[in-house]
């Protein structure tokens, strides 16, 4: 749990990088808004927010959420299957399980069960991975920007839970939630 000392010294670390930061460490209502949105990282987790954000952005966080984006990133990167490797790797399911006919779609759902967000856009890309031909490329990038958004959306879904932030499955502006993060 992150300790106030290190909420503190974390903000004005920023205010100190970010001249004119419009953050009142004096105003109560503000300090508890963004403090309840990290209270549950570690002093460790929350100072290398602050680090990475300050070593990547010219402008002050305009939100709480350009802070989150940064745990959002790093768990992107701990993807155990990476976007530019994910079609191939996909490929070799396949044809380790015999290809789609014979009972093969469902040892292949099967061994990419451990893969949430790859698993929902092989579905989405299913009846095109069937027919597409190994050199097209266009759909190719197609599969990897979705299997990236499947993971973003997935990530965030982790780090909000992370930080407690609570979406409602049936809310109107979010729809429904991703899936969850692969571990």
């Amino acid at each position: 749990m992150l300790t106030v000392q290190s909420f503190v010294s974390g903000m004005e670390l920023l205010k100190k990088c970010y001249i004119g930061w419009q953050f009142d460490i004096k105003d109560e209502l503000q300090v508890k808004l963004w403090y309840s949105a990290f209270k549950n990282t570690t002093d460790e987790q929350f100072n290398s927010i602050i680090r990475e954000y300050i070593a990547h952005n010219e402008y002050p966080p305009k939100c709480i959420k350009n802070l989150t984006d940064i745990l959002v990133d790093k768990a992107l990167l701990q993807a155990k299957i990476p976007p530019e490797k994910a079609l191939h790797f996909v490929r070799d399911i396949i044809s380790d399980c015999g290809g789609w006919e014979y009972g093969g779609r469902t040892d292949i759902y099967r061994k990419l069960e451990k893969y949430p967000a790859l698993s929902k856009t092989v579905k989405e890309f299913e009846a095109t991975i069937q027919t597409m031909r190994s050199d097209d490329t266009f759909t190719a990038d197609r599969f990897r920007k979705a299997y990236e958004q499947n993971l973003r959306d997935a990530a965030t879904t982790r780090v909000d839970t992370l930080l407690g932030i609570k979406v409602p499955e049936n809310s109107q502006i979010f729809g429904q939630a991703a899936l969850p993060y692969e571990t």
